[in-house]
């Protein structure tokens, strides 16, 4: 639609004021409009003006991808303290990974995605049955070369998992020839980007209409979060000081916090040492079956089962179809339905992205956690459906009234129990909803 609408302003633009006074006002309109997202952009952009993935811009003359980009920022810095616990952990697991990305050539920049995916987590597992650190698939890792099995589960080695992953991105940019639309594959597969690429060649990467809000989202999420862990006083107007400090602090982390993140990863300091001073040995290459159902997990708070498997949810980006039957690695019982009832706080229309408020009216306990009359709920409107006449939204945390602790609440809002949705409000002030875990 922008893209349309610049080629009006540009058609436009030709005419005379004199002619068509009407057009004249539309082309002031769309030009005011693009000036106020480049100017909302340019005061999110890094001091030198560039940003990049994988050495790829991002484009700054772009309205659309502009106002994205600023509203995906502003999210994430919202989130740095997450970050911050996810920049320390990184500490310790980036020196492992970034020596097979260099033996791939694969840009340094990939090392991000695994905060997307499973928040650096090796015990990570989504309920469609994606596992490890970078999230494979059963079948996507069997054809990488990987052991798959509830004895054996090479997903969750870290040196066989990374070597894996990085022998698939490869195999993407040989299909799909750019490393952005190699990162939105890895999300959405590259059979679909790879199509919507062919159909919309002149359209930025960023730019293509992809179908779910999450695909959307995903490169503009790893670029944020690259560029605010790597260059944060860039983007000080965007942090508090605390945060910015948090970001931009080099402190090594102490003995006990690195030993225990190794532990995480079944390794210790002798194994992570042996495996930093030599090359990981490298595996015969597999056959290579083109194929991603991986999803996103952006800085949440991951619920783990009975037997301590955290579980990652997924979306609806994955294709259904793609994803065998049998790929089920964690066991997960059916739980009761806890419903969190809410009242909006805040006004207005409307939009995707918008974070809005809720009012808990109702007392309830979830996960062992008291939530009380008064706690305010934050939540963001993920995907606006008109066809359907359905929104779908998300919540990111709680402030409780009483103390003002904040802590990490994720929930969807439902109409229909286990059924994610609700109908679309006139307006959000007094809309009331209620929430429940999927």
């Amino acid at each position: 639609m922008t893209k349309l609408y610049l080629m009006v302003a540009a058609v436009f633009g030709c005419l005379t004021v004199s002619t068509l006074p009407t057009a004249a006002q539309n082309n002031r309109f769309l030009a005011i409009s693009a000036g106020k997202y480049l100017t909302s952009f340019s005061s999110v952009i890094k001091d030198d003006g560039i940003i990049d993935f994988c050495g790829e811009n991002l484009p700054t003359n772009h309205p659309a991808i502009a106002e994205r980009w600023s509203r995906t920022l502003s999210r994430q810095a919202a989130l740095a303290s997450s970050l911050a616990l996810l920049k320390r952990r990184a500490s310790v697991i980036f020196p492992l990974i970034e020596p097979v990305l260099k033996q791939y050539r694969i840009p340094a920049d990939f090392k991000y995605l695994p905060l997307l995916e499973s928040a650096i987590t090796n015990r990570a597992v989504s309920r469609r049955g994606a596992a490890g650190f970078w999230q494979l698939m059963p079948q996507t890792a069997q054809s990488l070369g990987l052991r798959v099995s509830r004895r054996n589960d090479e997903r969750f080695n870290l040196q066989k998992a990374t070597h894996a992953a990085c022998r698939y991105l490869n195999e993407l940019y040989e299909q799909l020839g750019s490393w952005m639309l190699v990162a939105t594959a890895y999300n959405a597969g590259p059979n679909y980007i790879q199509q919507l690429s062919r159909q919309h060649p002149d359209v930025h990467p960023m730019a293509l209409p992809y179908r779910s809000a999450e695909t959307k989202a995903y490169l503009f999420q790893a670029v944020a979060v690259k560029e605010l862990l790597t260059r944060p006083h860039a983007y000080r107007h965007q942090l508090s000081s605390r945060n910015l400090e948090e970001l931009s602090s080099t402190d090594l982390v102490d003995s006990g916090e690195r030993a225990s993140i190794l532990a995480s990863f079944d390794m210790d300091e002798a194994a992570f040492i042996a495996a930093t001073a030599t090359p990981f040995a490298d595996d015969a290459e597999p056959t290579f079956i083109a194929d991603s159902t991986t999803t996103v997990v952006l800085l949440t708070e991951a619920e783990t089962d009975n037997n301590g498997v955290i579980l990652l949810t997924d979306s609806a980006e994955v294709d259904v179809e793609k994803v065998p039957a049998s790929a089920k690695v964690a066991d997960v019982s059916p739980v009761s339905v806890d419903r969190l009832t809410t009242r909006s706080l805040s006004a207005g229309a409307l939009a995707e992205g918008k974070l809005c408020l809720f009012q808990v009216v109702q007392p309830i306990t979830i996960n062992g956690r008291q939530l009380a009359v008064g706690d305010v709920v934050q939540a963001h409107i993920e995907i606006i459906d008109k066809a359907s006449g359905r929104v779908f939204l998300r919540t990111d945390r709680l402030v409780q009234a009483q103390t003002q602790e904040t802590i990490p609440l994720k929930l969807v809002a439902t109409s229909v129990p286990r059924q994610p949705g609700v109908a679309i409000p006139s307006t959000l002030d007094g809309w009331q909803l209620t929430w429940e875990q999927l």
